[in-house]
């Protein structure tokens, strides 16, 4: 089973190549999109790169959202699994998606666990 992770950001807008760590670390969000390349995917892994901890993974970080692109997707049930500290993986029961976008995502992380003194602060 394959699909095509496109990421938005924090990389240049739509590229295959997921975040580095040094892009990731003073982000607290990836988006992105994923599409299935044949009739029978059902799992895509997203690396985010954060390093999260297993505490962290423990306490259900990074959020993840999907946000479906195909109606398909509503009679699918998503699974989250947090693969390791700097990726997930989400399954989908069913197949059919037929080589479309299938779903966008959102992957969060709170604020305090990018507490930086490098970057500097947005004035209004």
């Amino acid at each position: 089973m394959s699909v095509t992770v496109t990421y938005d950001y924090p990389t240049t807008a739509s590229s295959t190549t997921p975040p580095t760590a040094a892009q990731a670390a003073n982000t607290n969000a990836v988006t992105g999109t994923v599409t299935a390349t044949t009739n029978t995917d059902t799992s895509a892994v997203i690396q985010h790169n954060w390093n999260l901890s297993t505490a962290q993974e423990n306490a259900l970080q990074p959020f993840v959202r999907l946000i479906p692109l195909i109606p398909g997707f509503y009679g699918a049930t998503p699974f989250v699994t947090f693969t390791n500290g700097n990726e997930i993986t989400i399954t989908l029961s069913g197949t059919g998606y037929n080589a479309n976008p299938m779903f966008a995502f959102v992957i969060e992380r709170p604020h305090s666990f990018t507490m930086d003194g490098n970057v500097a602060v947005p004035s209004n």
